[in-house]
């Protein structure tokens, strides 16, 4: 555990194990990550999250894992919140925009078909002249997490579709091979955004 890169609310241990330090926080017993960094623990069982202060700049092939804020057909837009370059994760706030002919690699005439506001998505970045484009058509992009549209509780992945145990009804994402592997801070950031 000790040198690994963490992402906010990611599980460090218990409080049994270790005492929250720097960059953590203790919740209901467990330690988790409070932003970017690498895990320290100390002689005294301190565990600390060492931030990241570099400065990065989005270029094409990044990655960028945001919460949709808006459908205006036929773009999707995305709070950027995390950057993922060289297998590094760097926390941004930034913009970006997905295209409907960028999200299944085929004619799709309403992006709110497969994507809904509110939903995390990761995306490739295509282009950044001017504005961050995102392409979700490659299998591990696309919907990381998602609410039900009706009930706004969270979808669970069965087999390549989404479905609430709650409304029992089946909805409809362009998912990741990767959905539910996401921080649990940008999942609680997500929920924050929905009760607004």
């Amino acid at each position: 555990m000790v040198g690994r890169l963490v992402l906010p609310g990611e599980y460090l241990g218990t409080e049994e194990e270790f005492i929250a330090g720097t960059g953590t926080y203790e919740e209901d017993g467990r330690v988790y990550s409070s932003n970017v960094g690498d895990v320290e623990v100390g002689s005294d069982y301190r565990i600390r999250v060492k931030g990241k202060e570099e400065s990065v700049v989005v270029q094409p092939g990044d990655e960028i894992i945001g919460v949709i804020t808006e459908i205006n057909e036929p773009l999707v837009i995305v709070a950027g919140e995390y950057l993922i370059k060289t297998g590094k994760v760097y926390v941004i706030k930034t913009r970006a925009l997905v295209h409907a002919s960028r999200i299944t690699g085929h004619y799709l005439d309403q992006c709110s078909k497969v994507l809904k506001a509110r939903d995390v998505v990761r995306g490739k970045v295509v282009s950044t002249r001017g504005k961050i484009d995102l392409t979700l058509e490659p299998p591990d992009e696309g919907v990381l997490y998602a609410f039900c549209s009706k009930c706004r509780k969270p979808l669970q992945r069965i087999n390549s579709g989404l479905y609430c145990t709650y409304c029992q009804k089946n909805e409809t994402r362009k998912v990741s091979n990767k959905y539910g592997e996401i921080s649990e801070g940008l999942i609680k950031n997500a929920d924050r955004q929905q009760r607004k």
